[in-house]
Parts: structure tokens; sequence; C-alpha cells
């Protein structure tokens, strides 16, 4: 009697723990800091809802600009600005030259996921690590090679924003998912 006791409770002990394994976790599921949960929620393809520009010396303008981006699972990305002929009148009126109305670039985004921040790599990240037009670029708020900080909202828009060199916000814009 004692034997079957011990035995049943054994089984009734180990069918507990085999239900509890078919549970789902956050550790199953992924850290919500990890690279790969913070590449799925930036996953797809966004379309920008606004655009604020702000220059080193404190002015702002919000362009009229329109946006895609898409981005993969394995951090491809594709990044294109339209702005118009009075977003870029604005941005000329707080010393932001755009150099063209158009701005779009392929490449791969680095996600970290602590820091909430995606780099932009360029196919030619190497032949440019030096490269005085590079420098050039990164002076100009809207530029691609500018690192992003991003925040994904409870109401699922995408924030991004970039600083200046003396950590103001220099740009912000904010996307949501493309349909």
């Amino acid at each position: 009697m004692r034997r079957s006791l011990v035995v049943g409770w054994i089984a009734a002990i180990g069918g507990l723990a085999a239900a509890g394994c078919g549970a789902t976790t956050p550790v199953a599921q992924g850290s919500a800091n990890s690279t790969q949960t913070a590449r799925r929620q930036l996953e797809g393809k966004w379309t920008m809802l606004t655009m604020v520009v702000n220059s080193e010396q404190g002015k702002r303008a919000t362009p009229q600009a329109a946006g895609d981006l898409s981005l993969d699972e394995f951090g491809n990305i594709t990044v294109e600005y339209r702005i118009s002929d009075a977003g870029r009148a604005a941005l000329e009126a707080i010393g932001v030259k755009s150099p063209n109305p158009v701005i779009s670039a392929q490449g791969r985004v680095a996600v970290d996921p602590q820091r909430k921040v995606v780099t932009y790599m360029p196919p030619d990240a190497n032949a440019r690590a030096l490269s005085a037009d590079l420098a050039a670029l990164r002076a100009n708020p809207l530029a691609i090679e500018h690192t992003r900080y991003y925040v994904i909202g409870s109401d699922g828009i995408l924030t991004l924003t970039t600083r200046h060199p003396n950590g103001k916000e220099a740009t912000r814009s904010t996307w949501k998912r493309a349909s």
C-alpha cells in the first residue's frame, strides 16, 4: 500500500510537471531586450506620419514630407524620404539644407535593444570609413548615417530620433505600420 502511494505521488507530480512544460514563458519567447525580439518589433513596412527637424541653434521646422521604411528579419533596410519644395524651404529657413528632395538608401542596420538604437551600415561602409564626404553628410541632421534612437509606443507608432553632436534632438519622425 505504501509503495503504491509513493508511486501515485510520483506519477501525479510527474504529470503536473509535464503539463507545465507546455506553458510559454518569457524565456521561451525571447527576452524583451534581445536583438531578435527588437528586430521582430521593427520588422515590416512603415509609412512616415510626421517629421520635425531642429537646427543646432534650436530653430525648429516641420517640413512637408513623406517617407517609406522597410526592414526585414535580417536587418536589411530600404528607406526613402520625399521632401516637398515647401518642406525644403522650411528646412532652409532654419539653416538646414537638404541635398535632394528625395533621400533614399539601402543597406543593413544594427539594432541595440538595450540602448534602443538603430545604426545604418551602407553596403560600402568599409570604403567610406574615412571619407570626408561622409563627415559632411553627418553634419546634415537628415543624413541616414546618423544613429537613430527608437521607441515603439503602446499605440504601435514608431518614433525615430537623431541627435546633434551636442546631444540635443536633431530630428524626430513618427511612423505607422503600412497596411
